[in-house]
């Protein structure tokens, strides 16, 4: 693989443009190279599921940070929620990886929400059933490697995006979202991570009825110095 850069974005909204999420996105650099993106999305809304989305994802960056693989994290992350809370609280966690030691694209799944991936110019989803965490003791994530290579594109949403605009009677149009990806220079992902959520806030006329997540990663061919950087914005 030629030298590249993963450029990484993320958005979010708390349920009804106010308060606490309960979603919680965090990035933790894996210490053989590459990145992980975490979107834990907690039972419910405001400070409650708030606290178990942290729990959730604190306790996976955690394990990330200290070189645990993937599906181990998610499963052990399972068992700590199910243990500390006795089945009773539920919460649904989707972990994006660029592993550069091992030059593939690791995605672990507990969640109802699709992974939309670009890979060699074409669009396609990684769904299927699985299990949310917290309820069963016996609870597996789904996993799915790929290759990493040029302008590969990794993202993933809360349901909060999946249902926008569903009291309206309306949904995103993801055949144009789709068109978009397919197109997209990658040092530009972070206007279509934004552009999903907006749209998102729009179809629920700027006060959604749960909380709004989306994150993604992708690559981008890049000679220049290893130079690292990280742009925020906080509301306070």
């Amino acid at each position: 693989m030629n030298p590249s850069r993963v450029e990484v974005a993320w958005a979010k909204m708390p349920k009804g443009a106010l308060g606490d999420s309960g979603d919680t996105i965090e990035l933790v650099e894996r210490p053989l190279g590459g990145l992980s993106l975490i979107l834990a999305d907690g039972q419910g809304s405001g400070p409650a599921a708030r606290r178990i989305s942290r729990l959730v994802a604190m306790k996976a960056v955690s394990l990330l940070a200290d070189g645990s693989r993937d599906g181990a994290v998610a499963r052990a992350v399972q068992d700590m929620l199910y243990t500390a809370r006795e089945g009773r609280v539920t919460a649904t966690l989707a972990i994006l990886s660029a592993d550069l030691h091992t030059k593939t694209a690791v995605i672990a799944r507990n969640s109802p929400c699709p992974v939309v991936v670009r890979q060699e110019g074409v669009v396609f989803r990684i769904d299927g059933a699985t299990d949310v965490i917290g309820t069963y003791r016996r609870t597996r994530p789904a996993i799915t490697e790929l290759p990493l290579g040029p302008d590969l594109v990794v993202a993933t949403y809360s349901d909060g995006i999946a249902h926008a605009g569903r009291q309206w009677g309306k949904s995103l149009d993801w055949d144009v979202l789709d068109q978009e990806l397919a197109a997209l220079d990658v040092v530009h992902l972070g206007t279509w991570v934004q552009s999903v959520l907006d749209r998102a806030l729009a179809l629920d006329r700027g006060r959604p009825g749960d909380d709004l997540s989306v994150m993604a990663f992708g690559l981008v061919e890049d000679e220049r110095p290893p130079l690292r950087w990280l742009r925020a914005s906080i509301p306070s």
